[in-house]
């Protein structure tokens, strides 16, 4: 049995591809929706967050001999987790990685720790889109210029809650499915004055360029929640050439 760690459109476009060479997958998710990324595709599923232990029980119940990590870009223990499984388990660890977007922004700032990126964040003035998702939410509920910030979330009733349940006030609520389009995002960040745009570094799929493109056009300053460096093993960032390197 092969695994495949998804939950993302990496993971979707991977698996559009693989399964024309391969019937006996199972792919994970940490959440619903994730796994409804896959929904239609011949694979079996799983929708549950793995620790470490977990993740060896995994393996061993499924008889799994190779990993394919699509997770998240910033899904570091994730891939961490899963590189060591790997290793205790001898079986083949694979990673898609997304290519990095190669253009920067006129105006930004770098921020490796979301503390640090917290502390900023309070001290601007002017109004502030935040498209870190909502698991990050919670972070922003006492700062004192809340008011002034708009988070962006998927359209599920779930984060919307939790951005209500963090003092976020219906009106500072954005919940839309992207990426979007350099002019969606012209136009959603004049609608509310925006002057700082906070956004980890996603790659083309999750929309960065497009992104930089419209901040660029509005002086819009970009507060990169950097991602953190990691050795991958075996790490591919061409779905085709991956895909080659597990069935040859």
């Amino acid at each position: 049995m092969i695994w495949v760690i998804g939950g993302t459109k990496d993971s979707r476009d991977f698996l559009e591809k693989f399964v024309e060479y391969e019937n006996d997958i199972i792919v994970s998710t940490a959440t619903e929706y994730g796994a409804k990324l896959i929904e239609n595709l011949p694979v079996k599923t799983s929708s549950e967050k793995m620790d470490k232990e977990a993740m060896l029980k995994f393996v061993e119940n499924n008889k799994i001999t190779k990993v394919i990590d699509t997770s998240h870009p910033y899904a570091f223990e994730v891939s961490k987790n899963a590189m060591d499984v790997a290793e205790e388990k001898n079986i083949q660890y694979f990673r898609f990685e997304r290519e990095k977007v190669d253009i920067l922004p006129k105006k930004y700032k770098n921020f490796e720790e979301i503390k640090d990126l917290i502390e900023y964040v309070e001290n601007l003035e002017g109004n502030i889109l935040v498209t870190l998702g909502s698991n990050n939410v919670p972070l922003f509920k006492d700062l004192k210029n809340l008011s002034n910030i708009y988070f962006r979330i998927l359209s599920r009733w779930d984060m919307v809650k939790r951005c209500e349940d963090n003092n976020i006030l219906p009106k500072n609520i954005i919940a839309m499915q992207g990426p979007f389009t350099e002019n969606m995002n012209i136009a959603m960040m004049e609608q509310f004055n925006i002057k700082y745009l906070i956004t980890k570094k996603a790659g083309d799929t999750g929309g960065e360029r497009e992104k930089v493109s419209a901040c660029d056009k509005l002086d819009v300053e970009i507060v990169y929640l950097d991602k953190k460096e990691m050795s991958y093993r075996n790490c591919y960032t061409d779905i085709d050439i991956l895909i080659k390197n597990l069935i040859k």
